[in-house]
């Protein structure tokens, strides 16, 4: 049952991955002023970090409560 869930977590992190990489790609290549550009990266960069941190606080939550059914499961 944890396999699924494992791939799973490894096929979002590679698709957010890609998506940032893409993202920082297309902004590289595109026509305007290197100060916009990095103004855009760092954007980017806090929105990653934002999305990367609800990542983990959910994956925490998620594991606590899989720890806990363990427990009861255990118990009983």
């Amino acid at each position: 049952m944890t396999n699924g869930r494992d791939e799973m977590l490894a096929t979002m992190i590679i698709f957010f991955t890609g998506c940032m990489i893409g993202g920082i790609a297309g902004l590289l290549y595109a026509p305007q002023s290197g100060v916009r550009t990095r103004r855009q990266l760092t954007d980017l960069a806090e929105d990653v970090k934002e999305r990367a941190e609800d990542l983990t606080d959910d994956a925490s939550v998620a594991m606590k409560k899989a720890i806990d059914r363990g427990r009861q499961f255990v118990k009983a």
